[in-house]
């Protein structure tokens, strides 16, 4: 049997087609998130990134479910010493809340807790910044003006040591 190059192509990995992998937006931008808190986070408040929209094995999946994950549960979360909590959920560019994000997200603003969905970092700078998790003297700047250029958090002035 002589087969197609098209139908060969089907026989074949994502890598050995030559398809690129999909972007890595959203992981980046918890990079960033992650990189400012270690840095700047202040000392009365906790956080975590909870990783639970990622790719898993059905076994693991399973396991894990059985356990008590439960879907739409934001990548972000804060507690402060004095009982504020407050949420964060990244999306990739132009990506939408699931049902189960919307349902967790209204559940934790009925009950009068900080949550904020974006896929901007300025956002999620503002929004730490008016919750009191990071100072307010940090800013933002653009090395040049390229939109593909990250941008990096800068502080205005030193912040004392703690």
């Amino acid at each position: 049997m002589n087969w197609s190059e098209r139908q060969l192509n089907m026989f074949k990995g994502k890598r050995q087609r030559g398809e690129a992998p999909p972007p890595a937006e959203e992981f980046a931008l918890q990079c960033l998130i992650a990189d400012v808190l270690k840095r700047w986070c202040n000392p009365s408040w906790r956080y975590t990134h909870i990783p639970l929209g990622e790719y898993r094995r059905p076994s693991t999946a399973g396991r894990l479910k059985r356990m008590g994950v439960t879907p739409g549960w934001p990548d972000f979360q804060f507690f402060h010493v004095g009982g504020k909590v407050c949420f964060i959920e990244l999306k990739r560019c132009g990506g939408r809340a699931s049902e189960a994000q919307k349902d967790i997200a209204f559940h934790v603003m009925r009950a009068g807790h900080g949550y904020l969905l974006t896929d901007c970092f300025n956002d999620v700078l503002g929004a730490l910044k008016d919750w009191g998790v990071v100072p307010a003297r940090i800013t933002t700047f653009a090395a040049n003006d390229s939109k593909d250029t990250p941008w990096l958090p800068q502080e205005e002035t030193p912040i004392e040591e703690r």
